[in-house]
């Protein structure tokens, strides 16, 4: 294991030191025989996105609800009269809306940043508009648990479980 170590001595200006860069390899099944997907993926510029994206994260509506004496939420404030407070509805139809249609957006920014192969049309040639590169992935008949695979992955680039940290350092 320790030769996987890397011991930093300096941060050098221009030297990617935390890129990331793997493979997520997606399950597909072709009249009936399983078959694997390797898909080069990097984490380059991923925290950029899910920053920006948490700065823009819908917020629920606020809902007055009147608290009374002896309630937990009376205790837990510690209250001496009942009154009114605002608390967030996180149950709010328009809320959960926006909020699925923003987790949405986020994981397709982190899926089209995250491919590290390039996304070309029917005339092999290189996408570079984002509503484009979107359509063509969503023409390929992604599932939705290989959307999730793949950013998942992408994600994992960078973070330790618990499991594969403990195993690691073993």
């Amino acid at each position: 294991m320790a030769s996987n170590i890397i011991e930093v001595t300096e941060f050098l200006d221009g030297k990617s030191l935390f890129q990331s860069n793997g493979i997520s390899e997606v399950k597909i099944t072709k009249n009936g025989e399983v078959k694997c997907l390797r898909i080069p993926i990097t984490s380059t510029g991923i925290a950029d996105i899910i920053d920006t994206f948490n700065d823009q994260s819908p917020q629920p509506p606020l809902v007055k609800e009147l608290v009374l004496p002896g309630s937990d939420m009376y205790k837990e404030l510690k209250m001496t009269r009942k009154n009114y407070i605002k608390i967030p509805d996180y149950g709010d139809a328009n809320y959960l809306k926006a909020k699925e249609e923003h987790d949405s957006d986020l994981a397709m920014a982190i899926l089209l940043k995250g491919i590290a192969v390039p996304i070309k049309d029917k005339n092999k040639k290189v996408i570079e508009d984002k509503n484009e590169k979107i359509k063509v992935l969503k023409a390929m008949e992604m599932s939705g648990d290989q959307f999730a695979q793949i950013v998942g992955d992408i994600r994992s680039l960078t973070n330790w479980d618990v499991e594969e940290k403990e195993s690691f350092f073993e």
